[in-house]
């Protein structure tokens, strides 16, 4: 019985941990998403000193949160968003329109994808 109540309790903890870690990545990224959309509203107007304390608010939001998102999020994710993280502020320096925006697309695909991934879906279980 006592091996009973154990697993039922582990189990129950490891669920809510999911569903908190889940939430956490949502609402993470639901914001980090409202910078990325006024950083690239900031680049496509030319407004570059704007733009830029935009990309460094970003990166600092990011290195405020991927420490907990590290945690349960495949590293190669975490990766490919830092190596976009290092570019981003440097195009945008140097008024690289071209360049910033692209920068910005593949940022706004890598959080969605993020999100994506830890959802709880059929096709994430399988």
């Amino acid at each position: 019985m006592r091996n009973i109540i154990i697993s039922v309790a582990v189990f129950l903890v490891m669920i809510t941990g999911m569903f908190l870690s889940i939430s956490y990545l949502n609402r993470t990224s639901a914001n980090l998403q409202t910078l990325n959309d006024n950083l690239e509203q900031y680049i496509s107007e030319d407004k570059w000193d704007k733009a830029y304390k935009a990309s460094m608010d970003f990166t600092n939001q990011w290195e405020k949160h991927s420490k907990l998102i590290k945690l349960f999020v495949n590293h190669q994710e975490i990766d490919n968003v830092e190596m976009e993280l290092w570019k981003l502020p440097q195009y945008v320096k140097e008024e690289s329109k071209d360049e910033a925006l692209a920068s910005v697309h593949v940022l706004k695909f890598l959080l969605k994808h993020i999100s994506n991934l830890e959802k709880v879906t059929i096709q994430n279980i399988f």
